[in-house]
């Protein structure tokens, strides 16, 4: 193993990745975070992260956001966004981050990716399991995976997390009261955000590269068994399911939680606390 990386930039402050910048500030690492407003990147500055501004969408932001390539590992964490998504425009954007920071002496390059490259695939999902995404979004992040693995291929780390929960955030709240939702009886596939942080502080630590993981409780009850007892216990009305489904897709995290070294805390959604409701 090399020397230790001491210093890492967050591409993407938001709701998981402020939350990592400032978990990495806290254990001693320099750490700059972009954000889109020159507000924004201020803010972070009061919060001992070196704030840049930075858009991938935006040209003019690339003179101001020289530093944010220069340090040892890169954390891209950029959303593709839900109401403007351009496949192809976001993949062209960000393999430019990719370049840029191959260009700046970037040792490790993590790509926060998803399981939704997995597409409809059924059962037991491991990190070898064949791509096959059937959505926009997760075309666009595969391509980007390959991409990365392709120019750091010593350094490039493709991490997939399914779906994410954590503070405010829980699917529940927005399935409370709907009815006919199918597939009730296919497997929940969730993790908690300080369990993400965890895992990407444990490949920062321990240098990986050229690898892929990804991320979920390892517990999986029912969509329709976990949203209703969610729902009830955060006061709202329960979903209705259809009782269809069983064979959708169940993500397995044991290579990931046994490589990386990892203790969940959150190993069922069941552990995960609920959002209080305002």
């Amino acid at each position: 193993m090399s020397k230790p990386y001491k210093t890492v930039s967050v591409c993407g402050c938001g709701w998981l990745g402020l939350a990592l910048a400032e978990n990495l500030a806290n254990n001693g690492f320099g750490v700059s975070g972009s954000k889109r407003t020159d507000a924004a990147a201020t803010a972070l500055s009061h919060q001992g992260i070196q704030g840049v501004v930075y858009d991938i969408y935006d040209d003019n932001t690339e003179d101001e956001a020289s530093s944010l390539f220069s340090n040892d590992v890169f954390v891209a964490n950029i959303p593709p966004g839900r109401q403007t998504f351009e496949r192809e425009k976001f993949v062209t954007a960000m393999k430019t981050l990719v370049d840029r920071a191959k260009a700046g002496g970037t040792k490790q390059f993590i790509f926060i990716s998803t399981t939704s490259v997995y597409g409809s695939a059924m059962g037991k999902i491991v990190e070898s399991t064949l791509c096959e995404p059937d959505t926009e979004s997760g075309k666009a992040h595969h391509d980007i995976e390959r991409y990365v693995l392709a120019q750091f291929p010593d350094g490039g780390v493709v991490l997939r997390f399914s779906g994410l929960v954590g503070d405010t955030r829980h699917p529940a709240k927005h399935m409370a009261g709907r009815t006919g939702i199918a597939n009730g009886h296919d497997p929940v596939n969730l993790i908690h955000r300080e369990d993400c942080i965890q895992a990407i502080s444990a490949i920062i630590h321990k240098q990986s590269g050229g690898e892929t993981f990804h991320l979920s409780a390892l517990a999986h009850p029912s969509r329709r068994e976990f949203y209703r007892w969610a729902a009830g216990e955060m006061g709202l009305v329960q979903p209705e399911f259809i009782e269809d489904g069983g064979e959708g897709k169940w993500i397995s995290p044991d290579y990931t939680v046994q490589h990386l070294g990892l203790s969940l805390r959150y190993s069922s959604p069941y552990d995960m606390p609920l959002p209080e409701l305002i």
